[in-house]
């Protein structure tokens, strides 16, 4: 939720805020990824091609940002925070097994791995955002997966996208490299434990709480968009 707190509170223009949160999300990630990789909770496998499908959504997306508006991104983010909410508090599928898909790549599988990875790619190069909002309900919803392997393989995935993001916005002078930094070693912090406790308990009730703090942000950020908009001089 970096983005939020650097547009409401430090009033950061919303390019700027979403390509310096990359960087935290990469190490946050990475963090994260490595705590469910020791509990072999990573398709290593399929998350390669969700990489490939996801490093060509990063760069299109850090493409599509330099060409949008400030307020048109944060209103999208706003958005799209509060549909993620309302998934969050919607009851999660059950905990299938994805073990039938992790040693053998049909054609079919390669083709929704890339899909999905295209979209996760897109959205956290467009909104500055971790792509577990898509990538764990594609992979638990479409492929199967059990929600600690679909939250163990969007973290491992998300390290390489969301750094190819932030290198991609490092040009036009959007990534705050220093700044990301900062935030991205309490993250790590908050990463590892947050990942320890998802592992041993269902999370049910986290898992509501932060689908409502989602919405109130998300609405709150869409608002404020909408506000900002109607008050420009004409």
């Amino acid at each position: 939720m970096l983005v939020p707190f650097l547009v409401l509170a430090r009033t950061w223009p919303q390019k700027q805020a979403q390509a310096t949160s990359l960087v935290m999300v990469a190490m946050a990630a990475t963090a994260g990824a490595v705590r469910y990789a020791l509990d072999g909770e990573v398709a290593w496998l399929p998350g390669l091609v969700i990489v490939v499908g996801g490093l060509a959504g990063a760069w299109l997306g850090a493409h599509l940002v330099q060409r949008s508006p400030n307020a048109l991104l944060q209103a999208l983010f706003g958005l799209l925070v509060v549909v993620a909410g309302v998934r969050m508090l919607w009851p999660a599928g059950g905990d299938a097994s994805a073990d039938a898909h992790l040693t053998s790549l049909t054609p079919g599988l390669v083709a929704g791995y890339l899909a999905a990875g295209l979209g996760m790619g897109l959205l956290s190069a467009l909104f500055g955002i971790g792509g577990g909002i898509l990538l764990i309900p594609i992979l638990v919803a479409g492929f199967e997966y059990s929600q600690h392997l679909a939250a163990g393989t969007s973290l491992a995935v998300m390290v390489p996208i969301s750094l190819v993001g932030a290198i991609r916005l490092t040009r036009p002078g959007l990534t705050k490299w220093a700044e990301g930094a900062r935030f991205g070693v309490g993250a790590i912090v908050g990463a590892v434990i947050g990942a320890s406790v998802a592992l041993v308990v269902s999370g049910s009730i986290m898992q509501a709480a932060f689908g409502v703090v989602m919405l109130v942000v998300g609405g709150r950020m869409a608002w404020s968009a909408a506000r900002a908009r109607t008050q420009r001089p004409r």
